[in-house]
């Protein structure tokens, strides 16, 4: 649709607009760095975000072409259709709110050649950005408590770092779009905080110049320089000033390279076209088959927990995360030792970590150490005082030591951080029952079974 809109009616481009749409899909769907948003099945919401992201751009194209080519009937139908894909996307994830912006960058790009642009095609569009921020703040979002405590708390990003650091990490993923090797699920990626400093300051020499030419080349080279803009432009929501998590995160190129593989292929074309398709297509294929390779090799990491966890500890060995989840595999599968010494590695990494005290917490409570059990999970709630799994545990050992009181404490400390899970009303219901106290115990296990009507944990006697 792209190759028939007005600004590229007359380019040689057109000629092959089916081979090009051909390998710009076959290069994103082979692309390996594509395997943690479809492997890691919690980033599901990106793959989703991008479905409605793409099909509700491809409608408004649709609609504006038709509308140009005097359809008023049918045009509108694909109008209201990219309008509810857009609401969709909005509400899928985040990254979505880039949408309208990038309908208003095609809209300039690729249908507005008269420049006697209407704005009303635009403002229902620009309307739906207001729909994550207030969807965040009606629902108290998590996101808001996580960016402040990043920004504010111990050891936290603020905004400002997390920008200048956004500028390196911009060129990695670049540099993994083009050269995707290396791949891991947890970077250990350092933190910038001085703009002058030279890895700083060289991406962003880097970034600007790619943008400038980009720039230069709009007008002759429309199309690569359409999807430099897209890939920039969708990394934005997190690679700007909203600090995350995690300083980088693989699955955040799954949308920027629908840029990257136009970039590649309409590049390739009118480099190599001059000599030789058949030139273009032959490097192309190359590329493919080398990516389908490299995408099969690294799916063999995802294959289970200990064989992905390895290979993160091999490539981030100073980086306490991911010891702690091998830590947790190797506790799934009952090696404790392992698991010791994977989570003692975590602690002494970073001796705030409270995941790591939890789970070596909950290693000495199997293994019937409560001393020690309980000295950890004590330091996983100062920590973390809302770490409600702790308390629970916590409440167990108080229980076997008879002390009802703490424990009862402890339970009802976590029903309030997490109401509405059937074990903790369960175990509140056993020392109640224990001390004879059967009609709050009673309470307590009606609730239990009201969270989940097919609850039937046993009871002490």
């Amino acid at each position: 649709m792209t190759l028939s809109t007005p600004a590229m009616r007359g380019n040689r481009i057109i000629r092959h607009a089916n081979l090009i749409a051909l390998f710009a899909g076959l290069v994103f769907v082979s692309h390996p760095v594509q395997t943690e948003a479809v492997t890691y099945i919690w980033q599901r919401a990106a793959s989703l975000a991008t479905l409605f992201y793409l099909a509700s751009l491809c409608f408004y194209v649709k609609s504006r072409l038709l509308q140009e080519d005097g359809s008023p009937s049918l045009w509108k139908n694909y109008y209201i259709d990219a309008l509810i894909l857009a609401i969709l996307a909005m509400f899928t994830k985040e990254i979505a709110i880039t949408l309208p912006l990038m309908i208003v960058l095609y809209e300039f790009s690729f249908l507005n050649v008269k420049k006697n642009f209407r704005w009303q095609h635009l403002v229902p569009f620009l309307l739906t950005i207001c729909i994550i921020p207030l969807t965040l703040l009606l629902t108290k979002a998590r996101i808001f408590q996580v960016i402040q405590s990043i920004s504010q708390g111990p050891g936290g990003v603020s905004p400002t770092h997390y920008l200048l650091t956004q500028f390196r990490v911009m060129v990695t993923y670049i540099r993994l779009a083009f050269l995707p090797l290396h791949q891991n699920l947890d970077y250990d990626y350092p933190v910038f905080k001085n703009i002058l400093a030279f890895p700083v300051l060289a991406s962003l020499s880097f970034l600007i110049i790619v943008l400038f030419w980009a720039q230069r080349i709009f007008s002759k080279y429309r199309l690569v320089a359409f999807s430099i803009f897209w890939f920039f432009l969708t990394l934005l929501p997190e690679s700007s000033f909203f600090p995350q998590q995690d300083i980088i995160f693989e699955h955040r190129l799954y949308l920027p390279l629908v840029g990257y593989s136009l970039f590649l292929v309409s590049g390739l074309y009118y480099l190599l076209d001059k000599k030789t398709l058949r030139g273009m297509v032959l490097v192309l294929m190359m590329i493919i088959v080398c990516n389908s390779v490299l995408t099969f090799q690294r799916n063999k990491v995802w294959k289970d927990d200990i064989v992905l966890w390895n290979d993160a500890v091999g490539k981030s060995p100073h980086k306490a995360r991911p010891y702690v989840n091998r830590g947790m595999a190797y506790l799934r599968q009952n090696e404790f030792t392992k698991a010791m010494a994977d989570l003692n590695k975590a602690i002494a990494m970073n001796p705030k970590a409270a995941d790591s005290y939890y789970n070596r917490g909950f290693i000495y409570d199997v293994q019937g150490n409560t001393t020690r059990a309980l000295a950890d999970y004590n330091k996983a709630i100062e920590i973390n005082p809302n770490y409600a799994a702790a308390y629970q545990n916590r409440s167990n050992i108080y229980t076997i030591q008879g002390d009802f009181t703490r424990a009862i404490l402890d339970l009802n400390k976590a029903v309030e951080l997490r109401p509405n899970i059937a074990d903790i009303y369960n175990n509140i219901g056993s020392i109640y029952a224990q001390q004879g106290e059967f009609i709050p115990a009673l309470s307590a296990y009606n609730k239990a079974i009201e969270i989940n009507p097919d609850y039937t944990a046993l009871t002490p006697n």
